[in-house]
């Protein structure tokens, strides 16, 4: 496969050859392959119903396929746990299991390769955009790793103020002790984050680790105890990349960016119209350079 380079449009949908008037015909489409009745059922009524029903959704999924099985390597690891998975597969669906793949007309083995090791490149593919753009990612999203503690009590926040202060608890214990609402585990902030209100979002992306343990009041009248512990996306590349592999925004990019590096282009009418409708960001042809 060549990896700089891949044409994927329409032709992706087997027996798909060519295009007519910006719409894709089958060459033999008034072939027959099946009848009811005196009613002739052919190719070409065929295929207008399932790439009707299914066109978009399996051209996006043979197209992400192939860029995973470019930009992915399938690791020994990883083929241990999608043997893992067909496993478990089996012990908790028994026979239906074994009915679909025979009904499909797949071995265990092409089950694996074919279904199971692309959806775990597919996992991987995030992971692997934010390496290669994690700088500008950084500074987009301005990731912060704080420890916040919530309080609904004045009182019961004060306490774990003083406590943290003097070290006499660490945060998970002033957490437990004091009634937080909050575990005291360290979390990932980003521009993204709306769980807080503007005051205590402003300590966290404005402050640093020198600044000890702050006191906020949110605006619903709750308290917040918080310590910025790392604002240096430089030196917690994995906490970072595991928080912005969650953001929907990240996602999107993902798909545009390789979409876009492997030349996903759509002729077909019908089936770009359904694009549009349905899955807008893999529409790179309609991203202008530059953006």
């Amino acid at each position: 496969m060549n990896t700089k380079k891949l044409i994927m449009a329409s032709a992706l949908l087997v027996g798909l050859c060519g295009c007519t008037d910006a719409q894709a015909k089958l060459k033999d489409s008034s072939t027959a392959v099946m009848a009811v009745g005196s009613q002739n059922i052919t190719k070409g009524e065929i295929y207008s119903v399932m790439s009707s029903a299914y066109g978009a959704g399996v051209v996006i999924n043979d197209a992400l396929a192939r860029i995973c099985a470019a930009e992915v390597e399938v690791t020994d690891e990883m083929r241990a746990e999608a043997e893992g998975s067909l496993e478990s597969m089996k012990a908790l669906y028994g026979e239906s299991l074994q009915n679909y793949l025979e009904s499909s007309g797949m071995t265990e083995e092409d089950y694996i390769n074919e279904v199971i090791l692309p959806g775990l490149q597919a996992d991987e593919l995030p992971k692997r955009y934010i390496a290669e753009n994690y700088d500008a990612l950084a500074e987009k999203y301005h990731p912060v790793q704080a420890t916040v503690l919530d309080f609904t009590s004045e009182e019961d926040a004060n306490a774990a103020l003083g406590a943290l202060r003097d070290g006499s608890k660490n945060a998970e214990e002033a957490a437990v002790d004091f009634n937080s609402t909050s575990s005291g585990l360290p979390s990932i902030y980003t521009i993204e984050d709306t769980v807080y209100d503007a005051v205590v979002t402003g300590i966290i992306r404005n402050g640093s680790p020198d600044d000890g343990w702050a006191m906020a009041t949110g605006t619903d009248g709750t308290f917040h105890i918080l310590h910025v512990d790392n604002n240096d996306p430089a030196t917690m590349k994995e906490a970072v990349t595991e928080k912005l592999t969650s953001l929907s925004a990240v996602s999107n990019d993902v798909m545009s960016y390789y979409f876009k590096k492997y030349g996903f282009h759509v002729y077909d009418k019908p089936l770009y119209d359904d694009l549009k409708e349905n899955y807008p960001d893999y529409l790179v042809q309609d991203i202008k350079e530059g953006e």
